[in-house]
């Protein structure tokens, strides 16, 4: 059984397909994602964005980001923030790669984001904690959730199959558990929960068809 590993900061587990986040770094071969987190948007955000730009059409970079919003820790105000996420929008249209999106406190600009700019490619909020509510929000405008270690089981219960994805982000505790956790919380099996997050995972460009 093969599982997918939507967004980690560690290395790979033994039967998983992770995507490491890597900042702003160099792709080394990895499957991974790239882009200016909102906690480290400095007045050197522009020639971050260019060593991004260098790296993104590199096969092994599957994914933009984390990028987004964080209204508690990043250094930057509500309306940098919204530029340099515009800046990984059009990006992730121009190269056609899903943004992966950091989102702390800033639902409202994420959504006036949505509203604003056309998108085609896929948006998957990473690591979402929140109540079923605010889930229900995100998916109305067609957005994907990925649920870690720590989730609202409500939450987890009303996200459609289709538009859930799982990591370990940080989390010591094995992939495996986390899969299995969510696999309790929808009342179904751990074989079921992972298939449809590899189809998903294709769907949505990360995986090839």
């Amino acid at each position: 059984m093969q599982l997918i590993d939507i967004h980690t900061h560690t290395k790979r587990e033994e039967g998983s397909t992770a995507i490491l986040d890597l900042g702003t770094a160099c792709p080394d071969g990895r499957l991974c994602s790239i882009g200016i987190h909102p906690w480290r948007i400095s007045n050197e955000w522009e020639e971050q964005f260019r060593i991004v730009e260098e790296s993104v059409t590199r096969k092994e970079v599957v994914a933009i980001g984390e990028c987004g919003f964080d209204t508690l820790k990043s250094p930057a105000t509500k309306e940098e923030q919204y530029r340099v996420f515009i800046k990984h929008i059009e990006l992730s249209e121009r190269v056609k790669k899903p943004l992966i999106i950091h989102l702390v406190k800033g639902a409202d600009l994420l959504l006036r984001a949505a509203k604003e700019q056309q998108h085609n490619e896929r948006w998957i909020i990473h690591g979402f904690r929140g109540k079923p509510t605010q889930a229900q929000q995100l998916l109305s405008v067609g957005m994907y959730i990925s649920l870690g270690e720590k989730f609202n089981i409500e939450t987890a219960k009303i996200i459609p199959l289709d538009r859930l994805f799982i990591e370990s982000d940080e989390s010591n505790i094995p992939l495996y558990n986390i899969y299995q956790q969510i696999a309790q919380a929808k009342e179904i099996s751990i074989e079921e929960l992972a298939a449809q997050i590899i189809l998903n995972a294709k769907e949505c460009g990360i995986l090839e068809r």
